[in-house]
């Protein structure tokens, strides 16, 4: 019951921050109104996700620091990405979406299919932060997981719909303060518990803190940092924080406090995975795995009143989640889609077309979430998808214009990733897809400017 209040003491707040939208631009980027504290907290919110909290922790218990190359340090690496080459360039432009600016280079062609690529990677991302939400809601309230499923997409629905980025936004900073705080109170009750720093650090094997995994290959280690750093620096998601920004230079600036924050908080979770699993045989308690680890070493260490604190600094991670990456396929099925078939249509006609789009994106979302994946495997799958875009935005910012090149791109890269991913299983994937975009990004630009010259010389 506390967490239901809890929630709706967010939604409420989400409301009432997001009152005043009166256009698409208001409900999808906060109306270009943002701070630097604003764009920076609300990126660290937006991506230190359930995963962050739950799947890290997990991983690094079983793996050791080897299971934190993804999260918090990859991640971490694609935000301070976005700061350094992207927040700036992109704010400059005053676009909405990533597709806008696909279509600024290379045209609507690309734009549309750069839109399908967002959403899907955006609806992906929301079904993990689904699955995490439905999860704890089944574990609090006893229900089978599919109402827990069903009520959550309910209340998540309602939170984004009215709220928009603006109302995000906000809840984003209260969200990531109470998401900190719990945090360090967990740290400082595992501490105590070990009866001290030093205690703790000489308790974890020295193994632990090896950064690789025994028996993974060069490919493995590979895929591993660089999906979610391409994911990342190409994420709609995060990439809307600074298209909010009030100026390019607060684009940046935002972009930079929000990777610093995520790799100093993201590093709390990461302690929990080292030194948790010593802590057990001292307390005479037995931890989950995976992704029961996290929730069952809170639930060791924290009174009743602290753990359903806890819990709701989980919910806040998810809330923050999975309101952009809802936002994130309103914004490009509205923007790339309705304004192509209505293009005279109101910002009040906008605003109610994103708002459909966030209900259709939140039920397919909820689907997704049925199908039994892991919550890991949801995000990198998204990240997966999302880093397609990543060739041609590059190449589209190095100053490319040829509309071949990059559909092909994107075209060949979903096909590749299809079959040796989804469709085979195949390890390295990932990179194959980055090298064949690359490839036919190149060739195709090069015919097409071979072209271009012939042409130029036949009219001469």
């Amino acid at each position: 019951m506390l967490i239901l209040a809890y929630v709706a003491a967010q939604i409420a707040l989400a409301v009432w921050a997001g009152r005043g939208a009166k256009s698409d631009a208001d409900y999808l980027v906060a109306g270009r109104s943002l701070g630097p504290l604003a764009v920076g907290m609300s990126l660290f919110a937006t991506w230190f996700a359930s995963e962050s909290l739950i799947a890290t922790s997990g991983e690094v218990a079983r793996d050791g620091l080897a299971g934190a190359r993804a999260e918090p340090f990859a991640y971490a690496i694609g935000i301070l990405a976005i700061a350094l080459f992207f927040a700036h360039r992109l704010r400059s432009g005053g676009f909405i979406t990533l597709a806008d600016f696909l279509r600024s280079r290379f045209g609507p062609g690309t734009e549309s299919l750069a839109a399908c690529v967002i959403a899907l990677s955006a609806t992906t991302w929301s079904a993990a932060q689904l699955f995490a939400f439905a999860t704890i809601i089944a574990s609090a309230s006893g229900l089978d997981f599919t109402p827990a499923l069903i009520g959550a997409t309910l209340l998540v629905m309602t939170y984004t719909l009215f709220g928009g980025l603006a109302g995000d936004v906000v809840t984003d900073i209260v969200q990531g303060i109470i998401i900190v705080v719990a945090i360090l109170i967990l740290f400082a009750l595992m501490t105590s518990a070990f009866g001290g720093p030093a205690a703790m650090w000489a308790a974890a094997p020295p193994a632990t803190f090896s950064i690789t995994a025994p028996g993974e290959s060069w490919v493995d280690r590979a895929e591993l940092w660089l999906i979610p750093i391409a994911g990342t620096m190409v994420s709609q998601e995060a990439l809307s924080r600074t298209l909010a920004a009030r100026s390019p230079e607060v684009a940046r600036t935002g972009a930079l406090w929000g990777a610093g924050i995520y790799l100093t908080v993201g590093l709390i979770p990461v302690s929990f995975g080292l030194f948790g699993p010593a802590l057990a045989p001292l307390l005479g308690i037995t931890l989950g795995a995976d992704e029961t680890y996290l929730p069952s070493l809170a639930a060791a260490l924290f009174p009743e009143w602290l753990l359903i604190i806890f819990t709701g600094a989980l919910v806040s991670a998810i809330l923050s989640s999975v309101d952009s990456a809802l936002l994130a396929v309103s914004a490009v099925v509205t923007e790339s889609g309705y304004r192509r078939f209505n293009p005279e249509a109101s910002p009040r006609t906008m605003l109610r077309a994103a708002r459909s789009a966030t209900v259709g994106a939140a039920a397919l979302a909820a689907w997704l979430a049925l199908q039994g994946e892991s919550l890991r495997n949801l995000v990198l799958d998204a990240g997966a998808i999302a880093a397609v875009l990543a060739v041609p935005i590059i190449a589209g910012l190095a100053g490319s214009r040829s509309a071949p090149a990059a559909l092909g791109a994107i075209v060949v890269q979903v096909a590749v990733l299809g079959v040796l991913d989804w469709g085979l299983g195949q390890p390295g994937a990932f990179l194959w897809m980055i090298a064949s975009g690359t490839a036919t990004f190149a060739a195709l630009a090069m015919l097409s400017r071979r072209a271009v010259l012939e042409t130029h010389e036949t009219v001469s």
